[in-house]
């Protein structure tokens, strides 16, 4: 068997530009970054997801804090939810 060297990278924080924050719909989902919903089953998280991603999709805003011009492409990730019987509907 053979063994795999792994080099770990340190990085300077003194070395790293910073940069603003670019909003989809601030303050709730950045641009590029990752963005979890949770709650309890049964609060709607699917449902309020769904939403947002219907209305992006059709290049409709929830409210005036969303930062987009034109409808947008969306990809619906779900290990969880049925397709016919939450996700379609």
């Amino acid at each position: 068997m053979e063994v795999t060297k792994i080099e770990l990278q340190l990085i300077k924080l003194s070395e790293i530009q910073s940069q603003e924050v670019s909003w989809l719909w601030f303050p709730f989902i950045p641009y590029g970054k990752l963005t979890i919903v949770q709650g309890d089953p049964g609060d709607g998280k699917t449902t309020f997801i769904l939403n947002i991603a219907a209305k992006l999709s059709r290049g409709e805003s929830l409210d005036g804090g969303m930062n987009f011009t034109e409808p947008l492409n969306v990809i619906y990730q779900s290990a969880e939810d049925g397709l016919a019987d939450t996700v379609k509907p």
